[in-house]
């Protein structure tokens, strides 16, 4: 289950022009990770450490920053 305004880790379930999707342990929920924030040498299957927050237009997005503050 993804969880808003925590670190997680997550996998490289699929890539797009724009970023690349990551997904829950139990594969049932994606999320976007913005091609700006991926690492150059990351692919499907690989697991990343990301935080998870809701966007101006109440979309779930990942990032690699460390946040300033966490629930």
């Amino acid at each position: 289950m993804l969880k808003i305004g925590e670190k997680q880790q997550l996998t490289i379930a699929g890539t797009k022009d724009f970023g690349v999707y990551l997904t829950d342990p139990e594969k049932t929920q994606t999320v976007l990770l913005p091609r700006k924030e991926v690492p150059e040498d990351a692919k499907i299957g690989d697991e990343l450490t990301v935080f998870l927050y809701r966007d101006s237009k109440d979309r779930l997005i990942a990032t690699m920053r460390e946040p300033a503050v966490t629930l």
